[in-house]
């Protein structure tokens, strides 16, 4: 009796924990700072799963049963990034504004029908890359992965990201 009653205290806490939680992350969830830091996250993943793709196409790993799956995974995040870039690149989360490190530049926000187009790019590259990779064409796949990085990853680093050294 005296478990089943502490169960429901945890239960109750539990709740009441989760509900206030939920209030808290739901305001905080729009401050820039934290945007800019899901979207860092987002684009490390991208880089993630690139990474782990060129190193099986370069031989250095055998792994090669694991190219398909990396290659959805990239081109799912290219769907994302069209279908969200506006809550992925909000004005107000870029290079300079106050309290926000960031390398993403001004240029995004004063050309942003461009940067829309580069994100369909990523969106088209990755998808690409996910068709060519279920083929296991090893030489195939190696083109689409530069195709990849230069029209996709390019597309964005080159004009609206800041040079990194």
């Amino acid at each position: 009796m005296v478990q089943r009653s502490m169960s429901r205290v945890l239960v109750t806490g539990t709740v009441f924990a989760a509900l206030a939680l939920d209030g808290a992350v739901a305001w905080a969830a729009d401050e820039p700072a934290n945007i800019v830091k899901y979207r860092q996250n987002f684009m490390k993943a991208n880089s993630a799963h690139l990474g782990m793709i060129a190193a099986i196409v370069k031989g250095e790993v055998s792994l090669t049963d694991e190219i398909a799956p990396h290659a959805e995974a990239l081109a799912e995040q290219g769907k994302l990034a069209s279908a969200n870039l506006q809550q992925l690149f909000p004005e107000g989360t870029g290079k300079g504004a106050a309290g926000i490190e960031t390398h993403a530049l001004p240029v995004i926000w004063e050309q942003w029908d461009e940067f829309e187009q580069a994100a369909q790019n990523f969106e088209e590259e990755s998808a690409k890359l996910a068709e060519v990779a279920a083929g296991g064409d090893m030489t195939a796949i190696a083109q689409q992965v530069g195709a990849f990085g230069k029209n996709a990853c390019g597309g964005c680093h080159e004009d609206f990201r800041e040079k990194q050294d």
